[in-house]
């Protein structure tokens, strides 16, 4: 699959994130042009034309849209964060609010180029083998999820290309959930959480800039999709392939499911939701992985 094109111009939202870093880090070695939208004047990345917005007060920086191709919407508060009732409405608020910000930005801009929007695969909530077509699931982040993905509908214009990213656990040397959770194995104390059972659909950073990168150049690419990659494991499996990875031993006890509660409150489900999710679309389209199994992901991120 082929991700060259000619130099272009990007606008990234959430450029301070995990995905959003390494996607403008790739796009600067293309030799596009990338600007970047902050809610802080403070803020700036170096080789990239940095805007300011104001999602509460709904001002937009209509220049910062001048001759953009493609707007990668990244942004959104930290889901990492205990959820208390103030930080879950940031939570709901800083996705529907900014979206429907931006939406609104590009239909006064006649864009008509692509629209690629983050949201999460949390959509479908407890889950077994969902596909994109696979109905909204229970729980918070599924309400999120779902008024997130809704904010932009009826607003961009007609011309636009709009691509939804479902994405699952992202796999990363730079930071993410592993970042947690080496410490903790190297030490050799990592161990399973709650039943274990669970199932926990991933996907490495890398393939998640390549999607964006694709969705970007292929015009038959639209709507939502799945990025996690092709076999998602249970929570046990995620485990002991983390320590042998780091050839750590595995011997210590599950985390019992109502310590997590009790430690992290509701945002426990984050660990013990079980979500066994399909990337159908990336399938049908005939994507490849460069990291396609766990034990090559984790391998490329703690070695």
């Amino acid at each position: 699959m082929s991700t060259a094109r000619s130099p272009q111009t990007w606008l990234v939202t959430g450029a301070s994130g995990l995905v959003g870093t390494a996607l403008c880090e790739h796009l600067f070695a293309q030799g596009h042009e990338v600007r970047v939208l902050s809610r802080s004047r403070a803020f700036a990345m170096a080789g990239a034309t940095s805007f300011v917005w104001d999602v509460a007060g709904k001002v937009f920086p209509q220049e910062a849209l001048t001759g953009v191709n493609h707007v990668v919407h990244l942004a959104g508060a930290n889901v990492g964060q205990r959820w208390t009732a103030s930080h879950k409405a940031n939570i709901l608020k800083s996705r529907t609010e900014g979206t429907a910000l931006l939406a609104n930005a590009l239909a006064q801009a006649s864009f008509s180029g692509t629209f690629i929007q983050a949201s999460a695969i949390g959509l479908y909530g407890e889950c077994e083998h969902a596909g994109e077509s696979s109905l909204k699931g229970e729980g918070f982040l599924s309400d999120v999820t779902a008024a997130w993905e809704s904010a932009a509908k009826g607003l961009l214009p007609e011309e636009a290309r709009h691509v939804t990213m479902r994405i699952g656990l992202v796999l990363s040397d730079r930071g993410g959930t592993l970042d947690k959770l080496l410490p903790i194995y190297r030490l050799g104390l990592g161990a399973p959480l709650g039943s274990g059972q669970q199932w926990m659909s991933w996907i490495h950073l890398d393939d998640v800039v390549r999607f964006v990168v694709h969705a970007a150049s292929d015009p038959h690419v639209v709507g939502p999709h799945n990025l996690v990659a092709p076999e998602p494991v249970t929570n046990r499996t995620f485990s002991q392939t983390l320590a042998h990875t780091l050839s750590r031993p595995h011997v210590a006890p599950a985390v019992p499911a109502f310590a997590l509660k009790l430690a992290m409150g509701e945002m426990a489900s984050l660990l013990l939701t079980s979500q066994h999710v399909v990337p159908e679309n990336l399938n049908r389209m005939g994507f490849t992985w460069t990291a396609g199994r766990l034990d090559e992901a984790l391998e490329r991120c703690v070695i």
